[in-house]
């Protein structure tokens, strides 16, 4: 059966070049085609750059918006909570005099001049109705005070800032 074939083994070159011919057309029309639909052009490319580079650009200025909005809030917070706290020491020295002043004229100030008795709550300390402390140390539990509830309020106001992150204004 084969060698019925054997005449025409002559035209076995022609016919594999035929073939080959014709898968490489059929592979360089599929090239061009995905070339076109996926690469596209040297504009269209240049173009999604630009666009890409644009969108990175709006986006870096919100961004810079946004953390400028954010630092003048937390400076104002700041400063609310500085002139917080002035006020507050202002408020408990001015107490704490009066406070002293009242003792004085009561008369229960301790024997030397740098110590007043406060008297304690029933039951603070047993046994002791009077404890001394110093005016200092009074001093200093006034200004702690409000340098912590000056803090607290700045805590709330930074918390209220960090709240409101997503929120555009």
């Amino acid at each position: 059966m084969l060698t019925k074939f054997i005449p025409y083994l002559r035209l076995a070159p022609y016919a594999a070049i035929a073939v080959f011919g014709i898968l490489a057309a059929v592979q360089w029309q599929s090239a061009r085609h995905w070339e076109k639909r996926y690469v596209g052009s040297e504009k269209a490319h240049a173009a999604t750059i630009a666009n890409y580079k644009a969108a990175q650009r709006v986006a870096a200025d919100l961004n810079a918006a946004k953390v400028a909005r954010i630092e003048r809030e937390y400076e104002v917070a700041g400063q609310k909570a500085e002139a917080e706290h002035e006020k507050l020491i202002a408020t408990n020295r001015a107490n704490l005099a009066n406070w002293l002043r009242s003792q004085a004229a009561k008369g229960n100030t301790g024997s030397s001049a740098t110590g007043a008795a406060a008297p304690m709550p029933s039951g603070a300390v047993s046994g002791a109705e009077t404890a001394i402390v110093f005016v200092a140390d009074l001093e200093i539990v006034a200004d702690a005070y409000a340098q912590l509830d000056a803090l607290r309020a700045w805590a709330l106001d930074v918390g209220k800032v960090t709240d409101n992150l997503d929120s555009p204004r």
